[in-house]
């Protein structure tokens, strides 16, 4: 079933506007950047496998420009890097402890264990499948977004909900924009329905059903077309959003976001 969606000229410049009061923040910036007309990274296994940590950490706390998570991540060098992770003799046990040495981290001990999930399977031949769709999406990337990229945007995060421990429907497509790699699917939060409910969104929204991919699909969809219809792009428009109710600014050249 497909469900078309009209409109109005106050939707649109509402959605339009969000992104022009906050086109100066460095974080809708840097979305630009990465995601719409920047160079591609490299994206490297230690690129992957950070990102991953980020999603695993944000789950569930705080992770604006100053949050202990932010600053964790910023560390020069990572300490729960790929490479150091390789060494380790007990990576859960490795991960648990340097996430308790920060301090200010939540759940150290089920982000460790899923840490350690993911990258047993990685090493047991996952690595062949996430390059592929790296590969694939970059492919995309390349050329002039069209709105019917969400499919592969969308196969590739369901990839990662299937295989990836502590991976829903947000950070799975969390994961997949960070890398630059994404323009049309978007990560639902918080922020983004409080944005919705503010501006008259004609449905009833729920965090918690956002766990559940069928819903976030359906709320995605909407928020697509309204985007499509409003000549934005749906990564724009929630890097918009999320600057909208940051305090502070996020760093210029922020390593993960």
């Amino acid at each position: 079933m497909r469900i078309l969606t009209k409109f109005n000229p106050q939707d649109i410049k509402a959605l339009q506007s969000v992104v022009t009061d906050n086109q100066e923040k460095a974080f809708l910036r840097s979305r630009i950047i990465r995601n719409v007309n920047g160079a591609l990274s490299a994206n490297s296994r230690e690129e992957f496998w950070l990102t991953m940590v980020m999603c695993l950490l944000s789950t569930q706390q705080r992770s604006g420009p100053t949050s202990p998570i932010s600053r964790f991540l910023f560390e020069q060098p990572f300490r729960l890097s790929l490479k150091a992770c390789w060494l380790q003799s007990n990576v859960k046990e490795f991960a648990r402890r340097e996430l308790e040495a920060y301090g200010g981290i939540r759940f150290s001990p089920k982000i460790a264990d899923q840490m350690k999930t993911n990258l047993a399977f990685l090493e047991q031949g996952g690595w062949d499948s996430l390059e592929q769709f790296a590969k694939d999406l970059i492919q995309q990337r390349k050329s002039s977004p069209v709105p019917d990229h969400y499919l592969l945007e969308r196969e590739a995060a369901r990839h990662i909900q299937k295989h990836y421990n502590g991976f829903g429907p947000k950070q799975s497509r969390n994961f997949w924009q960070s890398l630059g790699l994404t323009r049309y699917e978007f990560v639902l939060d918080s922020r983004i329905l409080k944005w919705l409910r503010s501006n008259d969104f004609p449905m009833p929204l729920s965090s918690m059903a956002l766990g559940e991919e069928e819903y976030y699909c359906f709320v995605s969809d909407i928020l697509r077309e309204w985007c499509v219809q409003s000549a934005i792009l749906p990564c724009v428009f929630d890097a918009a959003v999320f600057s909208s109710f940051d305090n502070e600014d996020w760093p210029e050249e922020a390593p993960v976001w």
